[in-house]
């Protein structure tokens, strides 16, 4: 099917456009003829069936051409992401065996100052002059050749993509003809799109969310697909309001919440819109419910991975429950299994287990971690969930170390390994802290060598250098001893303890002394959050959802009709217990005096937490007993 990809546009609508980047539209006809240019082309090149092309251009017209004249032909496509840094490419280019790199202007210099396209036979370069042996990518688009286009062989592999794992080094997901195929044609039974449809894409077209979830799907059905270089919100937003109107969009829980926030965005008209897909990570409540407000459109959540595509979904266009992924997708087995691969009871947390058609067949030439992975014809993820009485899954977690930054995985071996390359460290340990804006960010504790001082700045220049930007550690810590659960093992567990519950710890009294039992549980359950100054938090007599804790800042408490101000709650004070555990309105309002950061707990968070552990409890309803006979609580 892949190397027909364009048949029903072509039968159906040849002359519409089908095709969008940088304001330039293609036709179904012109996409066509462009393709079989280009895969005439690659032949002319030398490039033979199962030769691995490897392609470095931004989103684009180029990087759609390349699949579809790799799938044409036969070829195993090597989409890179064009954030990497020369030696995260110099490795993928080495790991594939690649033939060809098709890579834009921008990016040679740096490229070949690394000594890494030596090692590919031959390069093409899009946009601008090429330089000395370098030929343009034009002139791969020469006269078409009759070509007998023959289907390869479901079992042929049609797209190699590195995705960061445990180990310092990416490894290469192997998809073949018929896991593509089959993914597109299942996902559409679930996702059903029309030639109506026009899909907005701004995640990289080198990742799995844009390729199997958008490009495949809308160009099989003869939709409209409009592609962004990447994302930012001006350019989304720009995007959203030129003709025609998108009915499908994809985001990140980052990119999501970046729109939501913009004022420009909330004044789109999305009268046309169907569908809004998010991966990559949890989406907050709060932006779930957001957008269903601004849009009339539900967000529609999906877990997946490079390995698997997509194996949970909430219906598209059915009943949604808030905080689940959904069922699992059409066509796919999920399994929920204990540590000796048995299934669990309904409402159990168990590893998700994955297993269907359009699965990877391993990693390229790396029989260790495919075995590893792969068993017995199940994926094996590394995450947690629990399926409800209804078959809906509900994501509970990553077992493996995995930072995902604005929907980006980092691997903390990889950056572990580019800063110890810098002869100031002796030692470096990197964890995942979550943020407001990208989910997660990345935080680095160093040992410094004996005698030896440096700026955390020149630390996070030094890996800027070696890895793609989202790699980057947000900070840099200099310590004297990394914390130990063993010979040779770092304990990460409690790294990351320490830093997401830094301000908690050092501004709330109750968390100085609380164990760690605890912190365990309330962390995955916490949502940090910056308010700005001027915004209410909470408002008398509404139901009360959250708690909050505050670590930055002021807020005044307000009562009655005109309001009177009760006090000043500054750092360290927490307040929406005495509603939140009564389920009583609230008493009172709580506007920020300043900007304010807060960490939130939902009901079921506290209620889950004060069940759990006992302490907590006792804390939190003397404290809403303190309030009570005031008449007047922060609540």
């Amino acid at each position: 099917m892949l190397h027909q990809l364009l048949r029903q546009p072509l039968a159906v609508a040849p002359d519409r456009p089908i095709l969008e980047a940088d304001g330039v539209w293609l036709t179904a006809a012109e996409l066509e003829q462009r393709t079989a240019r280009l895969a005439s082309g690659l032949l002319a090149a030398g490039l033979e069936e199962g030769d691995r092309l490897a392609v470095l251009v931004p989103n684009g017209i180029e990087g759609v051409l390349c699949y579809l004249a790799g799938f044409r032909l036969g070829l195993v496509v090597v989409p890179l992401d064009y954030q990497y840094q020369a030696l995260q490419i110099g490795y993928a280019l080495g790991h594939s065996g690649a033939v060809m790199l098709v890579v834009h202007q921008e990016r040679v210099p740096a490229l070949e100052e690394a000594g890494v396209l030596g090692a590919v036979p031959r390069v093409f370069v899009v946009g601008g002059p090429p330089t000395g042996s370098r030929r343009p990518f034009e002139s791969l688009l020469g006269a078409e050749r009759g070509l007998a286009v023959e289907a390869p062989h479901p079992d042929a592999p049609a797209v190699m993509i590195y995705t960061s794992g445990t180990t310092s080094r990416p490894k290469g997901v192997v998809l073949s003809h018929g896991a593509l195929s089959t993914g597109v044609l299942k996902y559409l039974a679930r996702v059903t799109l029309t030639p109506d449809d026009v899909a907005l894409i701004a995640t990289s077209v080198s990742r799995p969310l844009a390729l199997r979830c958008q490009i495949l799907p809308t160009l099989r059905t003869g939709g409209r697909v409009s592609v962004l270089r990447k994302f930012t919100v001006e350019d989304y937003v720009a995007a959203l309001r030129r003709a025609p109107a998108k009915t499908f969009l994809t985001l990140s829980p980052a990119g999501l919440g970046q729109l939501l926030a913009n004022p420009d965005f909330q004044a789109c008209d999305f009268s046309r819109l169907r569908l809004c897909l998010a991966g990559g990570d949890r989406v907050p409540t709060r932006h779930l419910e957001a957008f269903e407000r601004l849009t009339g459109v539900p967000v529609t959540e999906q877990c997946g991975s490079t390995e698997t595509g997509p194996y949970a979904m909430s219906p598209p266009f059915g009943r949604k429950k808030l905080g689940s992924v959904g069922p699992p997708a059409h066509g796919v087995q999920v399994a929920v299994v204990d540590e000796h691969g048995g299934d669990v009871p309904t409402g159990v947390v168990g590893e998700m287990r994955v297993s269907g058609p359009s699965i990877m067949d391993g990693y390229w030439n790396d029989s260790a971690q495919t075995r590893k992975t792969l068993q017995k014809g199940w994926i094996l993820t590394g995450d947690l969930g629990r399926f409800d009485e209804d078959g809906y899954l509900w994501f509970m977690g990553r077992r493996k170390d995995i930072i995902i930054r604005s929907g980006n995985k980092v691997a903390p071996l990889e950056v572990e390994a580019a800063l110890s390359d810098h002869p100031a460290v002796q030692e470096a340990c990197v964890i995942g802290v979550p943020d407001p804006t990208s989910g997660e960010v990345p935080h680095a504790y160093v040992i410094l060598q004996p005698g030896v001082s440096i700026l955390p700045g020149e630390l996070r220049d030094f890996v800027a250098g070696r890895l793609a930007a989202f790699m980057v550690p947000a900070e840099v810590h200099a310590i004297s001893e990394l914390p130990s659960k063993g010979p040779g093992k770092v304990d990460r567990e409690l790294l990351r303890m320490r830093a997401i519950t830094a301000g908690l710890i050092e501004r709330v009294p109750f968390f100085r002394a609380a164990g760690a039992a605890l912190l365990r549980d309330l962390i995955p359950r916490l949502d940090a959050r910056t308010i700005a100054a001027g915004t209410g938090l909470v408002h008398e007599g509404d139901t009360g959802e959250e708690m909050y804790f505050l670590t930055k800042g002021q807020v005044e408490v307000l009562q009655g009709n005109p309001p009177r101000r009760l006090q000043v709650l500054r750092e360290g004070a927490y307040f929406g217990e005495l509603a939140v555990l009564q389920e009583v309105p609230r008493a009172a309002t709580i506007r920020a005096l300043t900007e304010v950061e807060v960490y939130a707990l939902g009901r079921t968070a506290v209620r889950q937490l004060a069940g759990l552990h006992a302490d907590f409890d006792r804390y939190l309803r003397a404290a809403a007993a303190a309030y009570a006979p005031a008449g007047a609580p922060p609540s």
